[in-house]
């Protein structure tokens, strides 16, 4: 049973250090932005805040996104991209592409879906307007990532493990100093028990 305890307290914690450190660097890489959106590896990283995608990407999952050189080349038909909406350019969405309209033989805009959503989008999405491909998601850890940047994720995340392996280091040295205590004192009650045996 300690050994099973042991085994799960490491992998909780090895699981607290990998997400805090993987928000930190979602974190840094968003301030490090032009665009204001994590850039990790030439890749984007995003939280997605609504089911529109359902039940290909969830709410609360994050999702990876490859920049495209040329979009109006590269985005395909049935492609999941991400794009801002004409209205607000920091307002980002990820829907599929349900078909291409053609200027010139050349593709000029997309007509976009989301997979859940009854209707399609009703602005068409133009080449400058697309941020990138969707590639792969991270299931729910836009959860995790956004809780931890708030003050109580802060607090049981950061600082309460923190608190935890503090007592428990301050707990293994009592432990420590007690045996230690108990083998002074057996090894005087020792010397005693022999002088008075002479």
């Amino acid at each position: 049973m300690k050994l099973f305890l042991k085994i799960l307290n490491g992998v909780i914690s090895a699981a607290l250090v990998l997400a805090i450190a993987l928000s930190a660097v979602v974190a840094i890489a968003a301030r490090r932005s032009r665009d204001a959106v994590p850039d990790i590896l030439g890749h984007k990283v995003l939280t997605v805040l609504s089911g529109s995608m359902e039940p290909t990407i969830h709410t609360g999952d994050v999702i990876i996104v490859k920049p495209l050189k040329n979009p109006a080349e590269e985005v395909k038909d049935g492609d999941i991209i991400t794009f801002r909406t004409s209205e607000q350019a920091n307002m980002l969405i990820t829907h599929r592409v349900q078909g291409t309209v053609m200027v010139n033989k050349k593709p000029s805009a997309f007509a976009t879906k989301g997979d859940a959503n009854q209707s399609p989008d009703l602005a068409v999405v133009l080449p400058g307007q697309i941020v990138g491909r969707y590639q792969w998601r991270v299931p729910y850890f836009g959860y995790v990532s956004t809780f931890i940047r708030t003050p109580v994720g802060i607090a049981l995340l950061v600082i309460l493990p923190g608190v935890i392996l503090i007592g428990l280091e301050f707990r293994k040295m009592w432990k420590a100093l007690s045996e230690a205590e108990a083998a002074k004192a057996k090894a005087n009650q020792g010397e005693g028990g022999d002088q008075e045996s002479r």
